[in-house]
């Protein structure tokens, strides 16, 4: 049983094994581990999630943006306050956040539930991202 920064482990959202350094990686990572080793089951099947906060700026991520091939810019560089969408033809990649934590919590539902995004509802300031997949 391996857990942590230095697991390379099998990733069932990206159909590839995925190493990661991050907190959140570490714990779930752990968690599964532990179940385990003591003779129990638990699937790690998550996004991948970081943060960091520099200064007055909290930025957020989700996803993994390796092979994108569009960017949404959700909000306004200038006033720092935004998020980018990574997408990869139709399909939702990932997303970065700066100052814009409710994105970051949508896009990690949105994308751990397997909820649909086009590119038009993530440029649409207007369309409420909590809404989507409750119909």
């Amino acid at each position: 049983v391996a857990a942590g920064d230095v697991a390379n482990h099998p990733n069932g959202f990206f159909a590839r094994r995925v190493r990661l350094e991050s907190v959140h990686n570490a714990v779930e990572q752990a968690k599964t581990a532990a179940a385990t080793l003591v003779g129990g089951s638990r699937v790690y099947e998550q996004y991948p999630w970081f943060w960091s906060d520099q200064y007055d700026l909290k930025l957020q991520m989700v996803g993994l943006s390796q092979g994108y091939d569009t960017t949404i810019v959700r909000g306004n560089m200038a006033e720092t306050a935004f998020s980018v969408f990574y997408f990869q033809g139709s399909t939702l990649l990932a997303v970065d956040s700066i100052n814009k934590p409710a994105d970051h919590m949508q896009a990690r539902r949105l994308l751990n539930n397997r909820i649909p995004l086009t590119q038009a509802q993530a440029a649409d300031l207007g369309c409420d991202l909590k809404l989507l997949g409750k119909e």
